[in-house]
């Protein structure tokens, strides 16, 4: 937003704020140096009148001592009095020593120290000229020097009021200079308030107004001035703003309705990935594995015109092939074709077709939305490919491991059954006694028992599923069961985390855990067993203990006890199964596999 520059140029206008304060500054200064400068002079004027009126008390002071001292002091020479005269002559002469004395006063002040300075001329050459004064004399004498008092008196009081005058007049400055700089605030307040206070006010609430999205206030102050500049230049920032304001308006319901457009998109892209996460060629019939025609709509919707298609290459996925079409596109009119390829890991499995009118224009973030969803339908065929392949190898180790279970156990048996029958059919052939015959059958029906036992052994683990989705509960159930055949408490402690291990290795650890307390059930004759599955350093360690018989010399030989089964099974979850006796008492199986 660009202001444009005002055009009014304050720096030297008479009209200027500035330069009006200025000129009101230098009046209040102009009348406080007066002030002061009037002040200085008059006191500097008042200087030395208070002395002058103390020295002039003391003369009438020290003209009644001289009186006095013509009746205190009797003696010829008069001594006393001629002292007291010497004084008065040196403080009369110094009354105005270094005082300068105006017109007025030396018109006034100066014609009464004249008839003061004759008074005392002829008073003093009184007293000075005769020696021996009757009494006569002296009353006359002292009657001079009284009128001379009168006269000091009268100089005093001339003295005095100067001096009053002067502190009048001081008065008088001072309150004309208060008075004027009280008109001059006064003014200066008014003009301030009319042409600052309430011009701001109105500037401050156009402010407010557009800091609140109200731009049509308007500040009216159009004066030449700077607060003429500022409201020009508020209004002009005002007319930006809204304009501003109205693009943002603009661009913020463009970005809403993007922001809208984006969420409804993700919205049917989630639902598609959870729709097709389930997806498997074995049940394509299941309407729950096939894409929801709805999100199809939903997506066509968002898009805002043209069908898609959806062809997949595999015959076997005839599912996904999906046509939606817009009701409000006519069927002859020609289309464009946009394929988004549903690739992934650089295998092509189809393509996703968008069907649109000529002339209609495509945005990115209209192929944006159409390769997101062709990419998760080909992560779903790829996921469900990778199952196939996953399923049909656990079937084949376990077909493996059926077979190994059954040649350890069963296969044995009936060929040792088979062997015990050749033998019985050559005593019999041979017609040995009755005794060995006999003892033939019922080493056969041992073994029969036997196998019958092995068989339904087999039989409950073919059988076994892991129906609770945590592997902890399945473990817990075996455990149950063997305490109750094994007749004690079987330790259990389990310390993985939920889920942590896939599905595979669940089964392959619970099928080695039945095997081990299998063995302890029947070979072990223990009193007390054991079961510990813990996490160490992202390893899950598994060990199986009793404290029963021990381990024979011959544990070791191929199928004994199942141990080639349980080390089948290990080698299916990269481990290596240990069997060893136990330090106390018992046997130990041990072994440990990443997740």
């Amino acid at each position: 937003m660009k202001i444009a520059p005002s055009s009014i140029d304050l720096s030297e206008s008479s009209s200027s704020l500035i330069a009006r304060v200025g000129q009101v500054m230098a009046v209040i200064i102009t009348l406080g140096l007066v002030s002061m400068i009037s002040s200085m002079l008059v006191t500097e004027s008042l200087n030395g009148d208070a002395a002058q009126i103390n020295k002039a008390g003391a003369l009438r002071m020290q003209a009644v001592r001289i009186s006095r001292a013509y009746f205190v002091d009797q003696s010829p020479t008069k001594e006393q009095v001629r002292k007291e005269i010497h004084t008065f002559n040196l403080h009369l002469t110094s009354l105005f020593h270094g005082k300068q004395l105006t017109d007025e006063q030396d018109t006034i002040v100066g014609k009464q120290y004249e008839k003061i300075l004759s008074l005392w001329q002829q008073v003093n050459s009184k007293s000075m000229s005769t020696k021996q004064l009757s009494e006569e004399q002296l009353a006359e004498l002292v009657h001079s020097y009284d009128r001379f008092v009168d006269k000091l008196d009268e100089l005093v009081d001339l003295l005095q009021l100067e001096s009053e005058k002067k502190l009048s007049f001081l008065r008088l400055i001072q309150g004309i200079t208060l008075l004027l700089v009280i008109a001059v605030a006064s003014f200066v307040l008014i003009k301030l308030n009319r042409i600052l206070i309430v011009p701001l006010k109105q500037l401050v609430n156009v402010a407010e107004q557009a800091g609140k999205g109200n731009f049509e206030l308007k500040a009216s102050y159009n004066k030449n001035d700077e607060l003429g500049v500022l409201a020009q230049t508020i209004n002009q920032m005002s007319d930006e703003l809204k304009l501003t304001y109205q693009e943002f308006e603009q661009r913020v319901d463009n970005k809403t309705q993007q922001l809208s457009r984006t969420n409804q998109s993700l919205d049917v892209l989630y639902r598609a990935a959870r729709n097709l996460a389930g997806y498997t060629l074995s049940e394509q019939d299941s309407a729950s594995y096939q894409i929801d025609h709805q999100i199809i709509d939903e997506l066509v919707q968002v898009l805002g015109f043209g069908k898609i298609k959806i062809e997949v290459n595999d015959s076997k996925q005839n599912n996904l092939i999906i046509d939606v079409y817009v009701n409000n596109i006519i069927d002859n009119i020609c289309f464009n074709y946009h394929k988004f390829p549903l690739e992934k890991q650089n295998r092509l499995f189809g393509y996703l077709i968008w069907e649109i009118p000529k002339g209609k224009q495509v945005h990115d973030w209209q192929q944006q939305i159409l390769q997101a969803m062709a990419d998760i339908i080909a992560t779903a065929i790829e996921l469900d490919q990778k199952r196939t392949s996953e399923n049909r190898l656990v079937i084949v180790e376990e077909r493996a491991v059926i077979a190994r279970e059954l040649h350890d156990s069963l296969a044995q048996s009936l060929s040792y059954l088979k062997v015990q029958m050749s033998l019985l059919t050559r005593k019999m052939q041979k017609n040995l006694p009755q005794a060995q015959v006999e003892e033939t059958i019922e080493d056969i029906k041992e073994g029969l028992n036997s196998a019958y036992l092995q068989l339904r052994e087999l039989l409950t683990t073919f059988r076994l599923k892991l129906d609770d989705p945590a592997i902890k509960n399945s473990l817990q159930s075996t455990v149950t069961e063997f305490s109750a055949k094994c007749q004690y408490n079987i330790e259990f402690t389990y310390q993985l985390p939920q889920n942590y291990l896939s599905a595979n290795q669940e089964i392959h650890l619970l099928q080695i855990v039945r095997e081990a307390l299998s063995n302890i059930h029947r070979h072990a004759n223990a009193s007390k067993a054991g079961i510990s599955i813990l996490l160490d350093d992202d390893k899950v360690k598994v060990q199986i203990w009793d404290n029963g018989a021990g381990l024979s010399e011959s544990h070791n030989e191929q199928g004994h006890l199942g141990i080639g089964i349980m080390q089948e099974r290990a080698k299916s979850l990269n481990a290596a199964l240990y069997v060893e006796a136990r330090a106390e008492q018992g046997t130990l199986v041990r072994f440990e596999f990443n997740h």
